[in-house]
C-alpha cells in the first residue's frame, strides 16, 4: 500500500470512528478532565486576585514615591535658589 492510499484509508477510518463514537469519546474525555479543568480555573482565579493585590500595593507605593520626589524637588529648588542668592555678587554702583 502506498503512502497516499494509507493516508486516505486513515482519514476515512478516523471519520467513521468520530461519527460512530464521537459523543461517547467526548463524554469520556469531559468526565476525565473535569477535575483538572476545575483546578485550573480556580488557579487562574487565585492568580487574578493575587495580581490585583500586588498591583494595588504597587500603586500606593508609586503614589508615595511620587510625593517623596515632589518634596525632594521642592527642597532642591529652594536650596539652589538660596545658594544662587548667597553667591551672587552685590550690585555695584554702576549697575544700579
Amino acid at each position: 500500500m502506498r503512502t497516499s492510499e494509507a493516508f486516505v484509508l486513515g482519514t476515512i477510518t478516523g471519520a467513521v470512528v468520530a461519527w460512530l463514537w464521537g459523543r461517547d469519546i467526548e463524554g469520556y474525555v469531559e468526565g476525565k478532565t473535569r477535575g483538572v479543568r476545575t483546578r485550573a480555573a480556580e488557579g487562574l482565579r487565585a492568580v487574578e486576585e493575587k495580581t490585583g493585590k500586588v498591583l494595588d500595593r504597587g500603586g500606593s507605593s508609586l503614589r508615595r514615591a511620587e510625593g517623596f520626589l515632589q518634596d525632594a524637588q521642592e527642597h532642591v529648588s529652594e536650596a539652589l535658589r538660596a545658594g544662587e542668592h548667597a553667591i551672587r555678587p552685590a550690585p555695584t554702583r554702576g549697575d544700579e
